[in-house]
Parts: structure tokens; C-alpha cells; sequence
């Protein structure tokens, strides 16, 4: 399961205190007032994430929260040409370097997700039901499609204009169209070291 009861309860602070570090991770730097204060004006994938961290926070106003949603949503949307549906539940984390021609449905993103620009996230077709679930870790890369009732396993890489029909095991890497398993993580790292 991806997001546990504890995920679904972290507050809109503690997420974006979340994707402050995956972002500061993936730089290989130190969170800083500096680091925090270029995410904040000058990183269009952060401000990507930022944006949706504040849908959530404004959500929750009474009356107005649910329209004001929307329209920030729209927004969104128009400003960076993606998407993250407001159906979709997405942990802290997210990491968005390049947030163009990104579309996530109604899907489930694990804590510290990475998802690269061209990805495609969602149902199948109408008459396949069922959402994408990525779990913790997960990396995607560009152009990579994932839709239906499919699990990304903890760890996986999903490579470039990969298209993902069926479930990846944890630290796995799916390549091709469509995907199949090549290794999984920890034996690429043999291989590398031999």
C-alpha cells in the first residue's frame, strides 16, 4: 500500500518540508534560507509543487476553499502546461525538475517521487477502472507513460518513453514499450561493480 494512514494525514507543511529535501537531495546540497528562497522564485518545478501544496492548504477553507481550488488548479495548469489532478493523492516529496507536458490523474504517489517532464500518469480507458499506484522512491523518466491498475513497486525506475500496462516490482527498472522488467536495481550495481 502506498500511502498509509500516517501519509494521508501529513499536512500541508510537512509535505512541502518534504519536497524541499527530495529537491535538496537530488541538488547533492544543504537546506538553506538561500536554497529555499531560489526553489521559491527561481525553480519552475518546485514552484509546480508549491502550487499544488497550496490547492491542498486552500481546499480547506469554508465556503470559498473548493472553488478557490479550482481556479488555482487552472492556473496551474495554464502556467506550466501539466497537470496533477485534484483526485490524486500525492505524499511529500514530489520532485518535478522539469514540470512541462506532465499529466497525473486520479493516481496514489508515494513520499519522494521523482517524475520528469512528458509523463503521463492515469486510468487506461473507460472500461479499464482502476488507478496507478507509485510508491515511495519511485523514479520516472521522460516520456514515460503509466496507466491502469498498475503498482510501481518502492525504489523502481521507470525508463525514458517507457510504457507501463502491467506492475514493476520494488527496485526493479522497466524499459520499452511495452515495459518489461531488464533487472532489478541491486543487480545493475553488481554488474557495475565487476
Amino acid at each position: 500500500m502506498v500511502l498509509d494512514r500516517n501519509e494521508r494525514r501529513e499536512s500541508v507543511w510537512t509535505k512541502i518540508k518534504a519536497d524541499i529535501n527530495h529537491y535538496a537531495t537530488k541538488e547533492s546540497t544543504g537546506i538553506s534560507l538561500g536554497f529555499v528562497l531560489r526553489m521559491v522564485a527561481f525553480t519552475p518545478g518546485f514552484q509546480f509543487v508549491l502550487s499544488r501544496r497550496i490547492q491542498e492548504a486552500v481546499v480547506k477553507i469554508p465556503v470559498i476553499g473548493r472553488p478557490l481550488r479550482r481556479i488555482l488548479w487552472w492556473a496551474t495548469c495554464l502556467v506550466f502546461g501539466s497537470e496533477l489532478a485534484m483526485g490524486a493523492e500525492i505524499a511529500g516529496g514530489l520532485y518535478t525538475p522539469h514540470p512541462y507536458g506532465i499529466v497525473v490523474g486520479a493516481a496514489k504517489l508515494g513520499a519522494n517521487v521523482s517524475i520528469l517532464q512528458n509523463v503521463t500518469i492515469g486510468r487506461r480507458a473507460a472500461g479499464h477502472p482502476g488507478d496507478p499506484i507509485l510508491e515511495a522512491g519511485v523514479d520516472v523518466s521522460a516520456g514515460a507513460v503509466i496507466v491502469g491498475a498498475v503498482t510501481i513497486g518502492e525504489g523502481a525506475t521507470i525508463g525514458a518513453n517507457a510504457v507501463v500496462l502491467k506492475d514493476v516490482p520494488q527496485h526493479s527498472m522497466a524499459l520499452g514499450v511495452p515495459a518489461k522488467i531488464v533487472a532489478k536495481q541491486r543487480d545493475l550495481a553488481h554488474q557495475a561493480a565487476l
